[in-house]
């Protein structure tokens, strides 16, 4: 400094100091100033900014120098929010600098807020060159994460500095990638040693995770495209282009295909489609047609059979209709050939054949069904003559009979009165007189009450079973009847044969189907069921006739009526008997009285009636003329209880003589009924149950004078009586002997039966005492 300014200095410091001594005349309050302040800024004469304090003033020019400082200080980097905390101004005021100091420095950019300096992005490029050099790849997206600014100034940023302040290269394909050549290099020799290994369709996302996501998603199918399209790798990608759902197929692969398409085939005769699916061929019908052209292959749903396991399943199929026999086609296929493909085989192989009957898998020659059928002839002859002889088909023919009645009554009824010489003579053959049809004897007139009516009672069921009120309307056993039934209408039933179940069992037997597996033997079952069944209805038609023929065509019109008599009288004891008994047990006693003793007389009384009214045995009763008489006997067969049966009896039946009343008298059907039990005990003492049945029913009679028709399942409740009846030593010995074959029946053939049978033997001989200790008293 010059001796000059120095003395310049001097004097400006002692004016300062003359001044700050001075004392001044007039002196401007704080107030003052702040109002000649804001008439100075109202006139435009000052331009100033106010601080947020409200204290100072600062001048723009001011104001953007420190915004330039304070941006200097942070780095080049620094929010519009802190920036106006710091210079202590509004942020209103604080954009506004910024806005201009943007249109001044083309070097400034204003960011999210934030106001970022090109020295800024420089120093920033700076430092991902180092991390560059260091892991090869950056992405915009994650320096965006990073450094919180967006992606597209980023990238446009990084894009101008590319090359300068930043050593690398951007994608092609995502420009948000940047990576060096060394990068690129080092994983596409990794990827090329990866896929070059691969021998099967492997999935693209397991191998990008061998990378640790190190490599992006799009940049690893770029090279993998470029090392396909260079040949330095053999396969092809399938599946988009997504890591998740890609595939890389490598050219080994597809030729392993054809090795193992060929190999199978050549080994097993035939190709599964799920099996080569899964090897990857998309289309295997086609795939396999382009390998064997010129063989004869039979496509499937499942499979593609080749010409030689064709032709082995088409010979097997003619052997074995050569004669009666069968063939399981599934056998000679592969298991993985369905039901669906089995039949398709098998509208091949049959094509033109016509003796065959195809069950699933099964071929069966007709000639075997014909036989099979024909080997029920006999077991549908013996089934016919006991359901004959138990009375069931009887009671059908009556209830078939009484309908048919019922509906031609409903279909004529308004044409009664107006017949002429035919309904006249029907008239005179039903009246009271001698002469017509009744044979000189006078026709009951008593009417019969409209509860008793054909077609009543319709849960009557006169079956030969032991339960009493059989529900069943499905599929029945062997002694069951089926109903068909209609809308509202109950119509005529018809006796079942065998169940399918008994035809199994009775087919199963025959020599040829001795290897046949259950379904098989079910399934014929089925088959030949609905022809066993009509078959069965025309043989108890003809065993039917013949035996009306035999039971009634020889013997004269007297010998059905004495019969008819004795029958009644043993029934009336029979109905004597029922009264010991009360409750459900009558009622089940009773049912079983009309089942057996009940339809016996039906017989007799239909035969009778229709040859008395000069009818002959193939008649029905429905030809019969009208009157009491034919509405007795259509409602004698479906009568509800034994008074009932006695009273539509009474009508059908002429008046005894007194011959005939002596000879079926109360006390000689008593003497020839116990007579004949005697006979039966005598003859089952190797049965004991039969020998304990026949025991308790000759004493009931003794006791009281009257008959009892029970089944075996009815010896408790016998017993049950007997015990007032009996001296106690007595009932005891039945309630043991009682206890005894149940226990034995509970046995069967079990170890100790024997002895247990033995030891029953040996008490018969205490019953027989009874019986006759009873007997003489």
């Amino acid at each position: 400094m010059s001796n000059n300014d120095w003395e310049e200095v001097k004097r400006l410091a002692a004016d300062f100091q003359r001044a700050q001594l001075t004392a001044a005349s007039q002196r401007l309050t704080e107030r003052n100033c702040v109002e000649i302040v804001n008439k100075l800024i109202e006139l435009k004469l000052l331009d100033v900014v106010f601080t947020s304090d409200g204290k100072e003033y600062v001048t723009p020019q001011q104001l953007n120098r420190e915004i330039q400082d304070e941006l200097y200080v942070h780095g080049g980097r620094l929010s519009l929010t802190a920036l106006s905390q710091t210079l202590g101004v509004g942020l209103a005021v604080v954009e506004a600098r910024v806005s201009e100091l943007l249109r001044q420095d083309k070097a400034l950019y204003l960011v999210l807020g934030q106001l970022v300096t090109s020295a800024y992005l420089d120093s920033l490029c700076e430092e991902l060159d180092e991390k560059l050099s260091q892991d090869g790849l950056i992405s915009v997206s994650e320096l965006s994460k990073s450094f919180d600014l967006p992606g597209d100034f980023l990238q446009e940023q990084l894009s101008k500095r590319l090359g300068k302040l930043l050593h690398g290269r951007q994608d092609d394909q995502d420009p948000s990638l940047i990576y060096t050549e060394t990068f690129v290099r080092r994983n596409t020799a990794r990827i090329r040693g990866i896929l070059s290994a691969v021998t099967k369709p492997t999935p693209i996302n397991p191998i990008l995770s061998k990378f640790s996501n190190r490599i992006p998603e799009k940049l690893f199918f770029t090279i993998v495209d470029r090392l396909i399209s260079t040949k330095r790798i053999e396969g092809i990608i399938s599946g988009g282009g997504s890591s998740r759902s890609s595939y890389f197929i490598p050219a080994a692969y597809s030729r392993a295909q054809i090795q193992w398409i060929e190999g199978f085939m050549n080994g097993n005769g035939y190709v599964d489609l799920d099996a080569a699916s899964r090897l990857g061929i998309s289309d295997p019908k086609a795939f396999i047609s382009k390998r064997y052209p010129s063989q004869q292959l039979i496509f499937l749903k499942s499979v593609v059979l080749g010409e030689s396991l064709y032709r082995q399943v088409k010979e097997s199929v003619e052997e074995s209709l050569e004669s009666p026999g069968w063939i399981d086609v599934s056998t000679v296929l592969p298991v993985s050939v369905n039901g669906d493909d089995v039949q398709r085989l098998l509208d091949s192989v049959l094509a033109g054949v016509k003796d065959a009957v195809v069950f699933d898998t099964f071929i069966v020659h007709k000639p075997l069904i014909q036989k099979l059928r024909s080997s029920f002839s006999t077991l549908m002859t013996d089934k016919a003559v006991k359901d004959i002889s138990s009375g069931k088909y009887i009671q059908l023919v009556n209830e078939a009979r009484a309908l048919e009645a019922k509906q031609k009554s409903a279909d004529f009824g308004d044409e009664g009165g107006k017949g002429g010489k035919k309904d006249e003579r029907r008239k005179k053959a039903a009246g009271g007189k001698a002469g017509g049809g009744t044979q000189g004897r006078e026709t009951k007139t008593k009417s019969t009450k409209k509860k008793y009516m054909a077609g009543k009672h319709k849960d009557d069921d006169w079956s030969d079973s032991e339960e009493d009120t059989p529900k069943s309307h499905g599929k029945s056993n062997q002694s069951n009847v089926s109903s068909d039934k209609g809308k509202g209408k109950k119509g005529p039933s018809q006796l079942d044969f065998m169940s399918v179940s008994e035809i199994q069992k009775v087919i199963s037997k025959n020599d040829v189907l001795n290897d046949a597996v259950g379904e098989l033997l079910e399934s014929l079952a089925q088959y030949i069921n609905g022809g066993l069944q009509e078959e069965y209805q025309a043989v108890l038609k003809t065993e039917f006739d013949k035996f009306m023929s035999e039971k009634c065509g020889k013997k004269s019109q007297e010998e059905v009526l004495d019969k008819l008599y004795k029958l009644t009288s043993f029934f009336q004891l029979y109905n004597e008997g029922l009264s010991q008994f009360d409750g459900d047990i009558k009622n089940q006693l009773e049912k079983f009285l009309l089942r057996s003793s009940g339809q016996e007389i039906v017989v007799a009384a239909t035969t009778f009636v229709l040859m008395e009214a000069g009818l002959d045995e193939n008649s029905q009763l429905t030809d019969l003329p009208d009157g009491t008489v034919k509405d007795s006997i259509l409602a004698l067969g479906k009568s509800g209880s034994a008074s009932a049966f006695l009273e539509c009896l009474e009508t059908v039946l002429p008046p005894a003589k007194k011959s005939a009343k002596a000879q079926y008298s109360s006390a000689k059907i008593l003497v020839e009924a116990r007579k004949t039990l005697l006979q039966e005990l005598d003859n089952a003492t190797t049965d004991p149950a039969l020998y304990l049945h026949i025991t308790t029913l000759i004493l009931f009679s003794l006791k009281t004078d009257s008959l009892l028709q029970a089944s075996g399942k009815f010896v408790p409740q016998i017993i049950a009586f007997l015990s007032t009846k009996l001296e106690r030593q007595e009932h005891l010995a039945l309630k043991d002997c009682q206890e005894k074959v149940v226990g034995l029946i509970k046995m069967k053939n079990s170890a100790g039966s024997e002895d247990a049978r033995d030891e029953l033997l040996s008490t018969l001989p205490c019953l027989k005492n009874i019986v006759e200790k009873c007997s003489k008293l």
